[in-house]
């Protein structure tokens, strides 16, 4: 009944929701989360629709999130999509998005941290 009244079913729900704005919000597209996790669009919509996903796809789309969340508050919302995409001396001019692929979410997040605190690379 909940569901039909557009009110998620569960906590989990809210939850995938969340992740799925917070990873969207770095993203021009669903198309481009799709080419970015390596996946067809049909999965980005599963994952929109609060879905679980292949746990590799899982992994890499809630490391995103929790980056965007770092980020958040630190930058301008405008201002992240960029951030992820652009070479950072902190992650040895390395993308966060790249080093973010290869499962190093602690990397990327020292790295904001390093940048919240005026750290030289």
């Amino acid at each position: 009944m909940a569901k039909r009244l557009g009110i998620p079913a569960s906590a989990g729900d809210v939850i995938r929701g969340a992740t799925y704005f917070l990873v969207r919000s770095a993203f021009p597209s669903d198309a481009a989360i799709a080419e970015f996790a390596g996946v067809d669009r049909s999965r980005v919509t599963r994952f929109k629709q609060g879905k679980n996903l292949e746990p590799e796809t899982d992994a890499l789309l809630d490391a995103v999130s929790a980056t965007v969340t770092q980020l958040r508050g630190f930058l301008d919302d405008d201002v992240i999509p960029d951030w992820l995409r652009g070479a950072n001396a902190h992650l040895g001019a390395r993308t966060p998005l790249d080093v973010l692929k290869t499962g190093r979410l602690s990397e990327v997040i020292a790295a904001i941290e390093a940048e919240k605190y005026g750290a030289f690379a």
